[in-house]
């Protein structure tokens, strides 16, 4: 068991420290990091370092990432990252597939079928109450009080917000938050990336978008079977969605489902003191391909106690 030192940054402050990292190399956070130190043992200070050394190697080997056309379990690069640091027990977990419930419009919330699953007693009004007033959340226990069980372990606060989604609830909020609603000044916060990688959802939830009627996937039902089947079989990326669903890019379905992680929980072991844990997110290439990352970037690490 682990026991963290202290929270994750909060999706407010993400911007900023994707500024900031975007502005120093890996070598230049190693060097960084030995002045945080120094008033630790010589031990500690020795084990955080070689830590930060590692991470910045992992950083390295996971931008051939972007190359693959999809990411899952089953991703032969994903499965030769954790086979080469298999010594520190390394761990890649996708932590932005699902529901964001605070980065989905209300009319999707509204959707009776999508509400009838997610919300106690099909009341997403009820839901919808407490976000406007409560605001965005970073903890899904926040929404235990009311979303189902079967539903609450599908929802993430992690990810991006959709560039289309400019009328929605957390545009407003995050606009208010840094005084613009350019949605270009706000990148990455807010892109085109989609925002769940089909590969690393329960199909219950995907049931939930291509069954919507504002999608207008024809034979709907029988579509959903259809990816169900595949997915149970191997993995998928972008063409076999296009393929299976017979509908284009342009459908707005499409900005729910693709087949690339957004964000990124990485752990492993740092001797027997620590279990190193960093948040690295996925940077779109908004201008050519924002459904193809253009490279990844380390926006939070933390050491966490081991008993």
């Amino acid at each position: 068991m682990y026991q963290k030192e202290d929270g994750w940054i909060s999706a407010a402050s993400m911007l900023f420290l994707l500024l900031i990292t975007a502005m120093v190399s890996g070598l230049a956070l190693i060097v960084t990091t030995s002045n945080i130190y120094f008033r630790t043992n010589q031990s500690d200070h020795k084990i955080k370092k070689e830590a930060d050394v590692l991470l910045s190697k992992i950083m390295h080997d996971i931008q051939y990432l972007k190359e693959e056309k999809y990411d899952s379990h089953e991703n032969k690069y994903i499965i030769y990252l954790i086979n080469k640091y298999r010594n520190w027990n390394l761990n890649m977990e996708d932590i932005s597939s699902g529901l964001h419930l605070d980065f989905l419009p209300d009319t999707v919330l509204r959707d009776p079928f999508f509400s009838q699953y997610v919300f106690i007693n099909n009341q997403s009004t009820r839901f919808i109450d407490f976000r406007n007033n409560y605001g965005l959340s970073s903890s899904t226990d926040d929404w235990r009080e009311y979303v189902t069980d079967s539903a609450i372990s599908s929802c993430v606060t992690y990810g991006w917000l959709h560039r289309s989604h400019e009328n929605s609830f957390a545009f407003k909020e995050i606009s208010r938050n840094f005084n613009t609603t350019d949605p270009d000044k706000l990148f990455p916060l807010i892109n085109s990336f989609p925002l769940m990688n089909i590969n690393y959802v329960k199909p219950e939830v995907i049931e939930l978008f291509i069954l919507q009627p504002s999608f207008e996937i024809k034979e709907a039902k029988e579509k959903y079977k259809r990816l169900k089947t595949r997915l149970e079989s191997r993995p998928i990326d972008d063409i076999d969605i296009i393929e299976i669903l017979e509908a284009t890019l342009a459908n707005n379905i499409f900005t729910y489902i693709g087949s690339k992680t957004s964000f990124w929980k990485i752990t492993f072991a740092a001797e027997e003191k620590y279990i190193v844990q960093a948040i690295v997110v996925a940077i779109p290439d908004e201008r050519n391909n924002p459904r193809v990352v253009d490279k990844y970037v380390l926006v939070d690490r933390r050491f966490l106690n081991v008993r």
